[in-house]
């Protein structure tokens, strides 16, 4: 009687084990990395970049660096719950455990990922995420052989230029665990995160724009030119330009990352002012959309001219004049 008892005793358990096999089975797909593409750095320190799961949009949380691209950067997660059997109800009934962190190498100028969110698609969450790395969440039951989607958001640090970091593409990771639980994976997937890293972009003046001493006209007008290519200065009418002190165009140098375009903003027109005011119109030697020297990976310059023209009458009050002249620029 009592070998029955144990023998009877060790079938069950052997029938409880398999029960707990046949469980509902899981997958999760990441779709899409969280990619910022194009970030210009800091030339100092790291740049904090969060991502929204909400929208995908991207704001810079800290540093100096700034992103060029506008495109979403969120990933898209998909959990399916399939059951195991006929009259399963694991789908239907079990809330889903889940767990994101990050994993993997670092590339380039990418820091770890961190700080994840999370915003439901299809899915329903129960509670709110807790932790750091990873968090962890529950999302509500799925129902049998039903997708359920959420997007994920994170910080995403960029390290500057006085790092010594390779620029260019650059990468780090992320994991969406489905656990149970004992903490067990039971389905998950993994995706990067990406970013194509600049040098940050300057901009340095190595000549003012002076248009020397001019002698206004005996009489009439005289419109006073500096040719932004060669330095030229010419002086029509009446007027003329003494030698001294010599004319210069403005000259400026880029630095940022090679074989990249960029855009400037030169204005049309500066006003100078002194005992009166002069309006000059402005000329400058740089094409639409200049390139620095060079290729991606490595630090690249590029240089152009400014010149311009105004007009005199022998009303034109004599004395000093001098204004502003402003460039901006960004990359395309």
């Amino acid at each position: 009687m009592t070998r029955l008892l144990v023998f009877a005793g060790t079938v069950a358990a052997a029938a409880l084990a398999a029960v707990a096999a046949a469980a509902a089975a899981y997958t999760v797909n990441v779709t899409g990395p969280m990619d910022l593409q194009q970030v210009s750095a800091a030339a100092t320190g790291d740049t904090v970049f969060r991502i929204s799961p909400a929208t995908g949009s991207v704001t810079v949380q800290s540093g100096g660096g700034s992103r060029i691209s506008t495109a979403s950067a969120r990933s898209q997660v998909t959990v399916i719950c399939r059951p195991s059997r006929s009259g399963d109800t694991d789908c239907t009934t079990r809330n889903v455990a889940m767990r994101i962190g990050r994993i993997g190498q670092l590339t380039g100028r990418a820091r770890p990922l961190a700080g994840f969110t999370v915003a439901m698609g299809t899915a329903t969450l129960t509670a709110p995420p807790t932790g750091v790395h990873p968090i962890a969440f529950e999302l509500a039951p799925l129902g049998a052989n039903s997708a359920k989607t959420f997007f994920v958001g994170a910080d995403f640090g960029v390290a500057g230029d006085e790092s010594g970091l390779a620029t260019g593409n650059s990468e780090n990771g992320f994991y969406a665990y489905i656990v149970d639980a004992n903490g067990l994976q039971l389905g998950g997937d993994t995706d990067k995160g990406k970013v194509k890293v600049f040098r940050a972009l300057s901009i340095a003046k190595t000549a003012d724009l002076n248009f020397g001493r001019i002698q206004i006209p005996a009489s009439g007008a005289s419109t006073v030119t500096l040719n932004a290519s060669n330095g030229n200065r010419t002086v029509t009418g009446s007027g003329f330009g003494y030698p001294t002190p010599a004319p210069t165009r403005a000259a400026f140098t880029v630095s940022g990352e090679g074989g990249q375009q960029f855009s400037l903003s030169i204005p049309a027109t500066l006003v100078l002012t002194g005992p009166g005011s002069l309006t000059v119109n402005l000329t400058d030697t740089a094409p639409n959309a200049p390139s620095l020297a060079g290729g991606l990976g490595s630090a690249g310059t590029y240089s152009f001219t400014v010149g311009g023209s105004f007009s005199l009458t022998n009303a034109t009050p004599t004395g000093a004049y001098a204004g502003v002249l402003t460039v901006s620029l960004d990359y395309n």
